[in-house]
């Protein structure tokens, strides 16, 4: 695991994870306390890497080209509720470092000028205390050195979440739900949307059609890990 480097923990971050030790986000063993990632090398070795990252996008005629690192199953769906719904946004160092990994193993979108993560509404992002999209656009944008905008693309419209509803409802549900905020920022860019999961497409589509009605050039998405494939 040494692709993209990473600040080992000071002397302070260790003294404190001695007294409180960092457990892998997928076996929950107890990692010892110079360890960068929250992850041991046995997990890290097998997680459900998928066999080819990119994938066609033909049922998303808004997105240019889709990478995913894993598929959500076996640890990766742990790691990515346990940082969700159990409030440990610390996890998404972990999964935006390997997500980059798996990505910079064989690059496959052209130059990207611009990163942007699918956007929470601010009561939703408010109740949870953080958008997990946002945290890892903010370390990959870190690691591929691209820059990142977390303004020009909001969610302007409090939906019901996507899981819950079935692909049409999934359409009508984010109608009007997005807005371009800097259309000077997007105009004529190459853009890399990022995003935590994807199942059936429709939020980063529908993202990807305003960015596209904005005036980008090429739209792409990088997830950490696709459902349903």
């Amino acid at each position: 695991m040494n692709t993209l480097e990473l600040k080992k923990p000071g002397f302070a971050e260790r003294l404190i994870r001695l007294l409180y030790p960092v457990k892998c986000m997928c076996c929950g063993v107890i990692l010892r306390e110079d360890t960068v990632l929250s992850l041991c090398e046995a997990c890290y070795k097998m997680l459900p890497r998928c066999e080819c990252g990119f994938y066609e996008t033909f049922r998303l005629p808004y997105i240019d080209g889709l990478f995913s690192a894993f598929h959500y199953e076996q640890g990766i769906d742990k790691a990515i509720q346990e940082m969700k719904f159990k409030n440990q946004p610390g996890l998404a160092k972990t999964l935006a470092y390997i997500l980059g990994e798996e990505y910079m193993k064989e690059p496959v979108f052209p130059p990207v000028d611009l990163i942007i993560p699918v956007p929470m509404h601010r009561s939703k992002k408010r109740q949870r205390g953080f958008n997990q999209a946002e945290l890892l656009a903010e370390r990959i944008s870190g690691y591929l050195n691209i820059p990142l905008d977390k303004t020009s693309l909001v969610k302007v419209r409090n939906t019901k979440p996507q899981s819950s509803l079935a692909r049409m409802q999934r359409l009508n549900n984010l109608e009007n739900a997005f807005e371009i905020k800097n259309i000077w920022n997007i105009k004529d860019k190459n853009i890399l949307l990022v995003d935590d999961v994807i199942t059936t497409g429709t939020t980063i589509d529908t993202c990807g059609k305003i960015l596209y009605e904005s005036g980008a050039a090429k739209i792409y998405a990088m997830v950490l890990a696709i459902a349903g494939n």
